[in-house]
């Protein structure tokens, strides 16, 4: 059965790379789209903007939403579970999307036209395709499939039950089963619509590896990892970056309604220090182009939060950030606001950030200086030789005080 697989995947892929050199040819590299976008600069993982200020209503509207980040990633099994239309709109081609060999005409044809329009609207954005590997829902693959995971009496062991239905794991240490996750991915990527694989539920190391040698070394592959820096040491030969999905706990974030309810506030406990120890090693030692992409949960009009993120992702990396809903919500994963604070032109970075002597961190850009000042520190003061204006607020002076577990951005006064 596999060999039937294997000889209807080579033909997909070798069908799909005609069909998409033109469309390759229009973009820029990847490495230019990584390396010469402005900051900040967002992510959207799976899910979009959700503010009426940006509706995704249609189609039309869903890609000019998007466009606003820099890097997305989608997978169609998931999504249209939970009842939310994709951005690019890419689907398998078989009943059950474990055994496709290929994507189905239609949405290939529909989603190269979505990915000119996207790339239209944002020349630097990046598009990556989730591979399951760890757990699926059950239409995933036939009931009496080798590859589901399975107890000492033969039932399917659950896997994440927070979705739309119940998910059942997939046995990713048989043979079989690692062959056609490679050989999807592979798939993914020379279709011609994505740049690259994201991962999900930290990884594991082989299945890396087998998607590496299948898509190549110019191909980008994510990892959600979180802040584990020791999974990062293990990957860190064959992967691009992170996926750092946190919820870091301190005494100062606004509580966000509907946590308690579930009692799960404390859901992906994490603390800042080791965040900022995290992104700094997957800067340094990750494949390039890097796409390390940092994500914290919280209440949505928690602002100083919000900058503390973006600032601690300006200051330590030249990756991507997001500020997003908490899992446990029962709204689908990961749904944002849109902030003014994005929309900041900065340009690019003139330098790395560095730590202060009052222990805050800046880095130059071109269009401004950015600020960050970790959870437990004192306030710092930022001064200036001449007038500037700090974002979060619109105020003008040269001299600013920043509180801790908070960070901003100041521009000339024009």
């Amino acid at each position: 059965m596999m060999k039937g697989l294997f000889s209807y995947g080579l033909l997909a892929i070798a069908m799909c790379m005609v069909s998409c050199s033109s469309v390759k040819m229009d973009r820029k590299s990847l490495a230019e789209r990584v390396d010469s976008r402005d900051y900040p600069s967002a992510f959207m993982a799976w899910y979009n903007i959700d503010m009426s200020e940006y509706p995704v209503d249609t189609e039309e509207n869903r890609i000019k939403a998007c466009a606003k980040h820099d890097l997305m990633w989608e997978e169609p099994l998931s999504q249209l579970g939970e009842g939310v239309d994709l951005i690019l709109g890419l689907t398998w081609d078989h009943k059950y999307h474990g055994l496709a060999t290929e994507f189905t005409k239609e949405s290939l044809s529909h989603a190269l036209e979505n990915r000119r329009r996207l790339q239209e609207l944002n020349p630097n954005m990046v598009c990556l395709f989730e591979v399951r590997w760890r757990d699926a829902p059950m239409s995933f693959l036939p009931e009496d499939s080798d590859w589901w995971l399975r107890d000492e009496n033969g039932n399917i062991k659950k896997g994440w039950l927070g979705g739309w239905e119940p998910f059942y794991l997939l046995d990713y240490k048989n043979e079989g089963l690692l062959d056609n996750i490679a050989r999807q991915a592979k798939i993914a990527v020379e279709c011609g619509v994505y740049d690259g694989i994201m991962l999900d539920w930290s990884g594991n190391l082989e299945v890396i590896k087998r998607i590496r040698k299948a898509i190549g070394k110019d191909k980008l592959i994510i990892v959600n990892i979180h802040d584990d820096i020791e999974d990062g040491m293990r990957y860190k030969d064959y992967i691009n970056g992170a996926f750092m999905e946190l919820n870091p706990i301190d005494s100062l974030s606004m509580p966000v309604e509907g946590l308690k309810l579930y009692s799960k506030e404390d859901v992906n406990k994490r603390n800042w220090s080791k965040i900022e120890e995290a992104l700094q090693y997957y800067e340094e030692n990750f494949l390039e182009p890097q796409v390390n992409c940092l994500e914290v949960w919280g209440n949505r009009k928690d602002l100083r939060r919000m900058r503390a993120t973006t600032t601690l992702g300006l200051t330590m990396s030249d990756g991507y950030v997001l500020y997003g809903d908490p899992n446990p919500l029962p709204t689908p994963d990961h749904y944002h606001d849109w902030y003014s604070f994005y929309d900041v032109n900065l340009g690019k970075p003139l330098a790395k950030g560095q730590r202060q002597t009052d222990g805050s961190w800046k880095r130059e850009f071109e269009g401004g200086t950015v600020v960050y000042n970790p959870y437990g520190n004192s306030d710092v003061t930022v001064s200036f030789d001449k007038e500037m204006k700090r974002v979060s607020d619109n105020s003008v002076a040269c001299s600013f005080t920043v509180p801790q577990r908070d960070g901003d951005i100041f521009v000339p006064v024009k």
